[in-house]
């Protein structure tokens, strides 16, 4: 019998899957902890996950931009350390996706920029398209 959580988890797995999530992606220690974050009735439209750096410093950090029909989650979790940030659609001020080798993405915000670098290019191209979407569909 499968119990509500599994299922909760599976969701998420099916999502991150559909988003462009490669398996290597998914046994990521943050891509393993967002059943805990995630609600029920949210779900996952758009995944970047990567480097970014932390103040000033090199991009030695792993983090994940996660972009959900109700808000944007920045989320870095290691054990012992988790460390999150929730965005609205509404402080959005906008996007910028570059493409060499690898991609990166920023997500300008009125709280601050998050940068990911070293990001899946597929997974970079859906996030990107779909915080688009939703700029466009609040301005209008």
């Amino acid at each position: 019998m499968i119990t509500s959580m599994e299922a909760h988890r599976q969701r998420i797995k099916n999502e991150l899957i559909a988003v462009g999530v490669t398996r290597f992606g998914l046994k990521k220690f943050a891509v393993k902890y967002l059943p805990e974050i995630i609600h029920n009735e949210e779900h996952i439209k758009g995944v970047v996950y990567g480097r970014y750096k932390e103040n000033g410093g090199p991009a030695l950090n792993e983090g994940i931009l996660i972009a959900t029909d109700l808000r944007i989650i920045f989320l870095d979790h290691k054990p012992g350390f988790t460390k999150t940030d929730e965005i609205t659609y509404d402080v959005v001020s906008g996007i910028k996706r570059t493409m060499a080798i690898f991609s990166a993405v920023t997500l300008h915000t009125r709280v601050g920029d998050f940068t990911i670098r070293f990001a899946n290019s597929k997974c970079a191209a859906i996030f990107t398209k779909y915080v688009e979407k939703r700029r466009l569909e609040k301005t209008n």
